[in-house]
């Protein structure tokens, strides 16, 4: 049986949880091994991924990726943190082709607040 990606973060999340620094050293070590011997080596970004999602489970944070045309400031970050009213982790993307607005995700939720998504649907019911 093949061990998924969140199987591994799983389970060396649960190994390094309330151990020493050289302990959680260690256990890294063998679980590379593991890694190397089951021919997985090429998930570790996709464990990577998983552990971290495990570490924001456990913390309450909810991940915020946000796409917007230019840099978003810090006000609008704190006004995103509060309306949330929980910790949050922004992933922040650059897309020049928005021309505005923004494209926000939270968990399975998609808000797309964009110009060109609405430019797009008013296109859609002028056809």
């Amino acid at each position: 049986m093949k061990i998924t990606p969140k199987q591994y973060a799983i389970a060396l999340h649960q190994s390094t949880q309330y151990i020493s620094e050289e302990e959680a050293s260690r256990i890294i070590k063998n679980f590379v091994n593991v890694l190397k011997k089951n021919n997985d080596l090429s998930l570790g970004g996709k464990i990577v991924e998983e552990y971290q999602n495990c570490v924001r489970r456990e913390k309450n944070i909810s991940k915020v990726q946000i796409t917007t045309s230019e840099k978003i400031s810090s006000d609008i970050i704190n006004a995103l943190t509060q309306k949330l009213e929980q910790p949050i982790e922004i992933e922040q993307k650059v897309d020049n082709s928005l021309i505005g607005g923004a494209v926000i995700r939270v968990g399975d939720v998609l808000i797309d607040g964009s110009v060109r998504n609405k430019l797009e649907r008013l296109r859609k019911s002028i056809s």
